[in-house]
């Protein structure tokens, strides 16, 4: 069985992932930088001074104690509840205690190739509240903020 992005033409596909790949898109995709690899949801927060990469974060069901264990660390997650919030299935939080950087070739190419990826963006409240929680993180180099403008 084919899916419905197959019945659209690579040009729709194209248009779509290019208005779809921006700050605030939360999109799903298959990562190897948790442990173990597997599917995470992420929110696009910031992108480089020369548009090659986007700074993503990761939503999690939960905050991990084991490795979030003092209050500090657990200050810099924000809670998402999933009413109002179509991109989640349940309450969330956002982790803005560090960032990943994603290259926007690649996250353009999972988009076109699989637009379902797509879940949705956030508002632009929860955007600049998730913005400032990581400008304010201390567990996050001021040169990595710096290159995602995310810097005080």
């Amino acid at each position: 069985m084919s899916s419905l992005s197959e019945s659209f033409s690579s040009k729709d596909r194209e248009e779509f992932a290019k208005r779809n790949l921006k700050i605030g898109s939360v999109i799903k995709v298959f990562v190897s930088d948790t442990n173990p690899p597997k599917e995470k949801r992420l929110v696009l927060v910031g992108i480089s001074y020369d548009q090659i990469y986007y700074a993503s974060i990761f939503l999690n069901t939960e905050v991990n104690a084991n490795i979030f264990y003092t209050t500090a660390l657990k200050d810099l997650h924000v809670e998402l509840k999933a009413i109002d919030r179509a991109y989640l299935d349940h309450d969330s939080f956002a982790d803005c205690s560090q960032i990943q950087k994603r290259k926007s070739d690649w996250l353009l190419e999972l988009i076109r190739d699989n637009p379902s990826k797509v879940l949705g963006e956030l508002n632009e409240y929860d955007l600049k509240l998730l913005q400032n929680k990581i400008k304010s993180a201390h567990t996050i180099a001021p040169a990595m903020k710096k290159i995602f403008g995310l810097f005080l």
